[in-house]
């Protein structure tokens, strides 16, 4: 009964941060603080109830938990409501509740969620492909090299001055605001996306990149986590076979 508990607890702090954060592109601390809560009191009562509980392991994959979320953080890789949801999971799932090969639960969501974000790639490609197909440009009135164009193809599109203003794209295109070369800019530290947009005159469309939170894959990590899916040992598995 326990274990069910914790599956829907997470499974619910995880969704309503998710739409949180597709909403306004914030999550309010409260949903960790109550979650971590939560948490922390079912994995006690898990441990007082089972026989020979792992105490050590269960600590010890809390705390690399904590050292590689917000090791990452730092780094700016990502945002710090993904490095306390990491360690929320952690406080309710500190190892595997199912057979898989790496006994970190964390780990295995955080692997799953990264693979499941590189989805975004192939989108990207497909749409443009879809684009130059019909004929219009891809890069008009945008100075870069063709490296640059090559990794824009595969991690942006372009979409109208009005729909790169909102909050789920992030600009790809830097200028001056003065009508001047625009060029493109193709990565940013997350604390770069609450930036002021700017886009140059005259621009019918500009390239964006889609500003899905972490935490939505996150929740899609953690469902097939849950369901015994290790994503990056099935492709180990595969590739050593």
């Amino acid at each position: 009964m326990i274990f069910e508990t914790k599956a829907v607890a997470v499974g619910a702090m995880l969704a309503f941060a998710s739409y949180q954060d597709l909403k306004t592109r914030e999550i309010d601390d409260r949903v960790w603080l109550i979650g971590g809560t939560v948490g922390a009191v079912l994995t006690a009562c898990e441990a007082a109830t089972a026989q020979g509980y792992p105490y050590l392991l269960a600590a010890f994959s809390v705390a690399l938990t904590a050292v590689l979320a917000f090791g990452v953080y730092f780094l700016g890789l990502y945002g710090g409501a993904d490095a306390k949801a990491l360690l929320a999971i952690a406080v309710f799932f500190p190892f595997s509740p199912a057979s898989q090969p790496s006994p970190f639960f964390p780990l295995t969501v955080l692997g799953n969620s990264l693979l499941l974000s590189v989805l975004l790639v192939p989108a990207c490609l497909i749409i443009n492909l879809a684009w130059a197909l019909s004929g219009r440009p891809l890069f008009d009135g945008v100075s870069a090299s063709k490296t640059r164009k090559l990794v824009a193809l595969l991690t942006g599109f372009r979409v109208r001055p009005s729909a790169a203003m909102k909050v789920h794209f992030n600009l790809m295109e830097v200028t001056d605001g003065s009508g001047g070369e625009v060029k493109l800019k193709l990565f940013s530290r997350v604390a770069e996306e609450d930036e002021e947009k700017r886009i140059g005159r005259g621009r019918e469309y500009v390239w964006v990149t889609p500003a899905i939170p972490m935490i939505v894959f996150f929740l899609a990590g953690y469902v097939l986590s849950l369901v015994g899916f290790d994503l990056i040992s099935l492709i180990v598995y595969a590739l050593l076979r």
